[in-house]
């Protein structure tokens, strides 16, 4: 039997891919250097889905101590998580490497696999049992 927090995680993952397949499309009609969009988005999507597997090793990591050291320990994986992406984000403006849109919509696609989940899982269900 698979734990409910590998399942979710497994779902979000998922949700996040199939956000960055529609998203891709959309790009496909937006004028512009589609090479530049389509790896600023899927570079933007494995951070998401980089983030989201970080986040669910600090809260396993965090259910290991008390609670002011694992409020500390979350705090402190935040910071790391998002000291990334911003590192990220000046590297690919600096180098103009990725359309910094299509990068940013990419890592919105771990709030929308987020918010989306409890829905996605009743839908991964349905798929899987047919």
């Amino acid at each position: 039997m698979e734990r409910s927090d590998e399942r979710v995680l497994k779902d979000m993952i998922m949700t996040m891919v199939i956000y960055g397949i529609i998203a891709q499309i959309i790009c496909l009609f937006i004028p512009g250097d589609h090479l530049r969009m389509a790896v600023g988005l899927w570079i933007g999507v494995a951070t998401g889905i980089g983030m989201a597997i970080h986040m669910k090793q600090s809260l396993d990591e965090a259910l290991y101590l008390d609670e002011k050291g694992a409020s500390k320990y979350m705090q402190k994986a935040y910071a790391k998580r998002y000291i990334a992406v911003i590192i990220l984000f000046i590297g690919v403006t600096y180098f103009n490497l990725v359309n910094i849109l299509t990068l940013i919509a990419g890592v919105m696609g771990l709030k929308v696999a987020a918010y989306s989940q409890p829905i996605m899982h009743k839908l991964f269900q349905k798929l899987k049992k047919s």
